[in-house]
């Protein structure tokens, strides 16, 4: 099978590039002609795949980057600011469908704007496409993108958008969270396909050189990875590590994550507990998976579909408290292989961690049974066959009704 994979930028090192590039080096394990499209590559984007792969990167020739140039922030800038997506987005979707070509089987397209480019390529080619939406586009959820010029601009996108994805011949996700947001967006079902992970890279890890070079050996030690955003919440686990530290000495926090770390930096600093948070970035595999050993217990209060960094952590035999809006938690049974939480999150980490902190077999117990359950549920290889049969009958059905 020849497939096209489409993802807006190969940058950073996060969830979904993770995914994308593990996904395609197991479909070429497994005997398929993948090559991924893309509008950005970054060489410290998980290199031990890229250079696995084929990755065509597509320039938009229209537009010239001038983000390092200082502009003074006017009207018509603003403006320029909210239609951004029409003058750089969109054609640059545009560029990257049309770099599609009709020697595919299918195209596969995964985050947002990516459905664009899926259908482009669909009128170019003819092709049937299985989008893989991890999480439907921002301009569905976030009220902040209808205020000012937005309520010209976002009634736009979400108009086009949706046109789009009537051409999409079957939709994935990984969470019935994610399942219900697509429904509410587009008033289509999906299918539930859980993404792997690399237990064992996570299992085997020993987090003694951690303790050791960030003087951690005698703290009870949280830890939360994810890319620096409003719906991960590191807020409120620094507001729990405040409130944990006014009755123990010895807790510590360690938050991973790229992303512009200043206003976490000031929090920490104006609740007195900046000695106690340790921001890391730029981590490798075998770091990450060392960072993870060396934790006690993995908090996750972020609201988003789905949560790679929960599963590394179950990985890790940690026992994890997560959100009930995250969809990880769907994974979770409550007390048996982690803890779901609801809000007031920092409240309520507080006492889950004060649980475990107290109750030393508890937190082992739990982290065992977390590490059996992904052992057990979760691999890329299954993943990748999963998605192998949904490709399978998508073109089936495409070619029966074509």
């Amino acid at each position: 099978m020849r497939i096209a994979m489409l993802h807006p930028s190969l940058t950073w090192r996060g969830g979904a590039e993770r995914q994308v590039l593990v996904f395609a080096t197991e479909l070429q394990r497994m005997g398929h002609d993948v090559e991924i499209f893309t509008c950005a590559l970054n060489e410290k984007c998980y290199p031990e795949y890229v250079k696995q792969l084929k990755i065509n990167v597509v320039h938009n020739p229209i537009i010239r980057n001038n983000q390092n140039t200082i502009r003074k922030r006017t009207v018509i800038r603003r403006l320029k600011g909210r239609v951004q997506g029409y003058i750089e987005e969109f054609p640059l979707m545009l560029y990257l469908g049309k770099k599609v070509s009709k020697n595919f089987d299918i195209i596969n397209n995964h985050n947002t704007p990516t459905q664009w480019a899926a259908f482009f390529a669909k009128r170019n080619s003819n092709l049937p496409i299985v989008w893989m939406c991890n999480e439907p586009p921002f301009w569905f959820s976030d009220s902040r993108m209808r205020k000012g010029l937005g309520k010209i601009n976002t009634p736009l996108y979400q108009g086009f958008d949706k046109f789009t994805v009537k051409n999409i011949d079957k939709i994935v996700t990984i969470s019935f969270i994610g399942r219900s947001r697509i429904e509410k967006a587009y008033g289509r079902s999906a299918e539930i396909v859980r993404p792997g992970i690399d237990v064992e890279l996570f299992h085997r890890a020993s987090g003694e050189k951690v303790k050791e070079r960030y003087k951690l050996e005698n703290d009870f030690v949280l830890l939360q990875v994810g890319n620096i955003a409003r719906d991960k919440r590191q807020t409120d686990t620094i507001l729990a590590l405040h409130d944990l530290c006014k009755k123990h000495d010895n807790v510590k926090l360690i938050l991973v994550g790229q992303g512009p770390t200043e206003d976490l930096v000031a929090l920490s600093r104006k609740l007195g507990v900046e000695n106690k948070v340790l921001f890391l970035k730029n981590c490798s595999d075998d770091e990450l998976a060392q960072i993870y050993a060396a934790c006690d217990v993995f908090v996750f209060p972020a609201e988003i579909t789905w949560g790679l960094a929960v599963i590394e952590a179950m990985a890790s035999s940690k026992a994890v408290v997560v959100s009930k809006k995250a969809g990880a938690s769907e994974i979770i049974k409550n007390g048996e292989n982690g803890f779901i939480i609801d809000e007031p999150y920092s409240k309520n980490i507080v006492t889950q961690i004060e649980k475990l902190m107290s109750n030393p077999y508890l937190c082992q117990k739990i982290g065992a049974n977390a590490y059996q359950y992904t052992l057990e549920n979760l691999s890329w290889e299954k993943y990748a066959k999963n998605m192998e049969s949904v490709f399978i009958k998508t073109i089936k059905n495409f070619h029966q009704i074509n």
